[in-house]
């Protein structure tokens, strides 16, 4: 039942304009998918993602955690200045007072330079409060369709991920640009999805089309 109820949300979520308020997936007759970082910016593995993603001239999204950003604003400026997208996580990853997080975390990516529209929180945890927040600033929520499991995987919580060859157009994946396992598959996951035919864009661009 929980799971039958979780498919008709992300299909109902999956339209325009629902899409642009809160979304998991997009309908879309556009073939484009989007990649997803959580939890940075990292000193070691995010310099790497885009480093990675330059390469493959990708553009991607990163939901930056404020705390991080303060301590790494070079990184946060450096992806903004590569043409990626920054939207926001909260501060530190913990659902107290998560507004006032948000609050904190868009003023400094705003006084770093990235004008962001787009949240999601931490641990994919929705509540009212924060969906409120969102509708008050006029901010997308978004989550995703296919989940690298990659912080699970480098942590040993879990031991499989999604095929790539099941990556369809319309899917956001969810990735974590602090570990080794994210910088080790994602030129696979890019090749992949280009050999399907997907190109991949910026999330709120997916989220528009």
């Amino acid at each position: 039942m929980r799971q039958a109820l979780k498919r008709l949300i992300i299909t109902a979520t999956s339209r325009w304009p629902v899409r642009t308020l809160i979304c998991w997936r997009v309908k879309t007759h556009l073939a484009q998918l989007a990649i997803t970082f959580d939890d940075g910016p990292h000193p070691t593995f995010t310099p790497k993602v885009l480093d990675i993603l330059a390469s493959h001239g990708v553009k991607a999204t990163f939901f930056v955690l404020g705390r991080e950003a303060e301590r790494y604003p070079h990184l946060l400026e450096r992806t903004v200045a590569d043409g990626h997208e920054v939207g926001l996580h909260g501060y530190d990853h913990t659902h107290l007072d998560l507004p006032g997080q948000m609050n904190r975390t868009l003023s400094i990516v705003r006084g770093l330079g990235a004008d962001s529209r787009t949240l999601r929180p931490p641990g994919g945890r929705l509540s009212g409060e924060i969906i409120a927040w969102s509708l008050q600033h006029q901010m997308s929520i978004l989550m995703w369709s296919f989940d690298l499991r990659d912080s699970l995987r480098h942590e040993g919580k879990a031991s499989s991920r999604q095929p790539f060859e099941s990556l369809t157009a319309g899917d956001i994946v969810l990735a974590h640009d602090d570990n080794p396992v994210c910088v080790a598959e994602l030129p696979e996951l890019i090749n992949v999805a280009r050999r399907r035919g997907l190109t991949t864009v910026r999330v709120s661009e997916l989220a528009r089309g």
